[in-house]
């Protein structure tokens, strides 16, 4: 006999736009932490408050290797004398 089980599955779709940072800063922090159902009040309060800090740790953390990606592109064009890519690669 063969058994397999699919965990939760959960799908998101955009319309003329990618996931952002602010979506993946979310997914990573529901991966990170969750809180129990039937955890007490008053730590699963505590426990989503941390929660909220780990979620905006991330996102910072996200968009700071964002705009570090960015600059090493421009760098990159910038050596190859393609200036005109740099600046519009800048503009983002």
């Amino acid at each position: 006999m063969f058994t397999a089980e699919v965990g939760n599955v959960s799908v998101v779709t955009t319309s003329d736009t990618t996931l952002g940072p602010d979506h993946w800063a979310k997914r990573a922090s529901d991966q990170i932490m969750s809180v129990g159902k039937d955890a007490h009040p008053l730590i699963a309060e505590q426990a989503l408050e941390f929660k909220g800090f780990i979620d905006k740790a991330v996102r910072y953390y996200m968009y700071e290797a964002i705009k570090e990606d960015r600059s090493r592109i421009v760098t990159l064009l910038r050596s190859a004398d393609h200036n005109d890519l740099a600046n519009s690669v800048e503009r983002l």
